[in-house]
Order: C-alpha cells, then structure tokens, then sequence
C-alpha cells in the first residue's frame, strides 16, 4: 500500500513543479493545477503575514518526466531534425577536412562540401530554435489551460458560494 498522499502522487502528473519560499504554506493540488506557471507579482503573499519572497525567486521548475510526456509529441520531429542536423554537420565536415588534407583533390568537391556544411549547419541551428520556440509554445499554453481552470473553478466555487447563501437565507 502506497504511503504517498494522494494531492502528491496527481501533482507528479502536472508539468510544472511549484516551489513555495521560506515560510510559505504548502499550496493545495487545485491551487496548484490552477495556477502553473503563474509568476506571483512582487509583494504578493498568499496569507497575511507570510514572508515575502526573495528577490528573483523561482516559483516553477519543469516537472522532467511529466513535461516529456506532454512534449513529445510536439518536439519529436523538430529534435529529430537538429539531431539529424549535428550527423550532418559532422559528417561534411570530416569530408571537407579529408578534402582540404588531400592536397590533390580538385577544390571544387571540397568547397561542395564547405557550401553543403554551411547549409546544413544553418538549418541546425533554425531546428534547435524551433525546438526552443515549441518548449515555450507549450509552456504559454499550459498557462492559459491554468488560466482557463482557474476561471472554471472561481466559477464552480462562486456557485456553491451562492447555493450555500441561499440555504442558508
């Protein structure tokens, strides 16, 4: 039988891992699941009399396993293509290398080479910034979901509010 807390084992799940400073309570898993990636503003504390955070604290860290999870799908063919892109690059550049300490070979293959590595080399470099761009994609996405499951939540919350209210009246 599993020891672990039930909010801990679901909080394994999310993409973000949140990371309270000194003297912070430990937020809920709904706080959490609403609010990922959420970047308190300075001043902010949860409850009264909690300390400030300190300056350029880190409130979220990538949760490894579940943020590959999500991101596979979407990173597979842009890493595949930078992967791809670093046998390349080493593989003309060996040629061209070979080429240039040949001495005899006539420049031209040399310099196919050189223009073929260039090239590569560029498109390299674009896959790796659109694996970049995919990460924050996915990450301004996983925002907006909070965003939305906090407005869903504040809503559900707001209604049970009103029920209770009218019960109660």
């Amino acid at each position: 039988m599993s020891t672990t807390p039930p909010a801990q084992t679901a909080a394994e799940h999310l993409p973000l891992v949140f990371h309270g400073p000194p003297g912070w309570p430990t937020p809920t898993l709904e706080w959490v699941n609403t609010h990922l990636g959420w970047q308190p503003p300075p001043g902010w504390v949860p409850v009264p009399g909690c300390p400030h955070s300190p300056p350029r604290w880190i409130f979220w860290s990538r949760n490894d396993v579940a943020w590959g999870r999500m991101a596979r799908p979407y990173l597979r063919r842009a890493r595949f293509n930078a992967q791809a892109g670093v046998v390349l690059c080493v593989l003309l550049g060996w040629f061209t290398a070979v080429g240039l300490a040949g001495g005899s070979t006539p420049l031209w293959p040399v310099l196919l080479h050189l223009a073929g590595l260039i090239t590569v080399g560029i498109k390299t470099w674009q896959a790796h910034a659109r694996v970049r761009q995919i990460e924050a994609d996915l990450l301004m996405g996983v925002r907006e979901a909070a965003e939305q499951l906090k407005a869903e939540s504040d809503r559900a919350h707001y209604a049970r509010y009103l029920r209770s209210a009218g019960d109660a009246g």
